[in-house]
């Protein structure tokens, strides 16, 4: 082999060695990156299914109020009572008016104290529905949530957040204007008073007609509500389900 062939064949050699490792780097770097790419959506996911975890142990205590609520306003509107000893007791064994604590536990108003305003909420209280959604937010921002193949799951999770997410805000809207009615109602006897009139004094001497038909329509907006946070969380859990076995 002359010097010619042998300078020839090193160069080859060399340049075979140096594109099989830059083609070994590029393809190490794609698996890095896709591992990084996978890790992160695994991320996602699992952030969601822990949204997911809180938001059903949140609806689930939403529920538990509202129900109390319904059984308050029904036994208000089977007996048409409003005095405040009367009101008291039903929360106190029903309890649903509520505030939260810094750990983000809840108080429920069972104290005496809780009960010094007492008309300005319990007869029109409607429960704001607040659940979270930063995660799915993001997944749906990020595109991560095509990241789920499963056509039919990911259109459930979209239609829960979506759709029948929508119902339950559209009955706490019709709940909550309902409740304004409630509201108005007692103002607008207060206003009309020759004499300044407490709002207990009001329900309790003033009730009408018009006070018990929205008390009715109440325990119906009411009742509503229940159904449609019912179903959301049976969607919720069986969603939940779901995730939890899906490989990205």
């Amino acid at each position: 082999m002359n010097t010619s062939q042998f300078k020839y064949k090193h160069y080859v050699l060399e340049f075979v060695v140096v594109f099989l490792g830059v083609l070994i780097s590029f393809q190490l770097q794609n698996i890095s990156q896709s591992k990084a790419i996978k890790s992160k959506n695994e991320l996602f996911l699992k952030s969601l299914v822990s949204e997911i975890d809180a938001n059903i142990a949140y609806c689930e205590e939403h529920l538990s109020q509202l129900k109390n609520m319904l059984i308050i306003n029904e036994t208000i509107e089977q007996e048409f009572r409003f005095d405040k000893p009367f009101l008291m007791k039903l929360h106190n064994e029903y309890p649903f008016g509520h505030s939260y604590l810094e750990d983000g536990s809840y108080r429920y108003w069972t104290a005496p104290s809780d009960y010094e305003n007492l008309y300005l909420w319990m007869i029109t209280w409607w429960n704001t529905f607040a659940q979270n959604e930063i995660y799915f937010n993001s997944l749906v921002s990020n595109g991560l949530l095509l990241e789920i193949k499963d056509a039919d799951l990911r259109n459930r999770i979209e239609g829960i957040y979506s759709t029948k997410k929508r119902r339950v805000i559209v009955n706490e809207q019709l709940l909550k204007a309902n409740s304004d009615k409630i509201f108005e109602w007692a103002e607008a006897k207060r206003d009309a008073s020759v004499i300044s009139s407490s709002r207990d004094y009001v329900f309790k001497e003033l009730k009408d007609l018009q006070l018990k038909n929205l008390i009715e329509d109440r325990s119906y907006r009411i009742e509503l509500r229940v159904m449609s946070l019912e179903n959301y969380i049976q969607s919720l859990y069986s969603v939940r389900e779901d995730l939890a076995q899906i490989k990205l």
